[in-house]
């Protein structure tokens, strides 16, 4: 039985037209083709504070994060 990978793709950028997403869109089409199972997001639907441990002691984990992390 083939094992099939599941990844996530996502641009480091969420300035539009940024190389970084158009990297990402030519990503998830060459992993799909070789047949991964691709889920593309992007990081501007997960808005997250710098990491600041400082921040997450006294506010606990973002709830953007827990998102993130699901």
């Amino acid at each position: 039985m083939a094992v099939i990978a599941k990844i996530l793709v996502f641009a480091g950028s969420i300035r539009s037209c940024a190389y970084s997403g158009r990297t990402a869109d030519v990503a998830q089409k060459e992993l799909a083709l070789h047949g991964a199972e691709v889920t593309r997001i992007s990081l501007a639907d997960y808005p997250l504070p710098i990491l600041d441990e400082d921040l997450e002691k006294e506010k606990g984990i973002p709830e953007n994060a827990i998102k993130l992390a699901r």
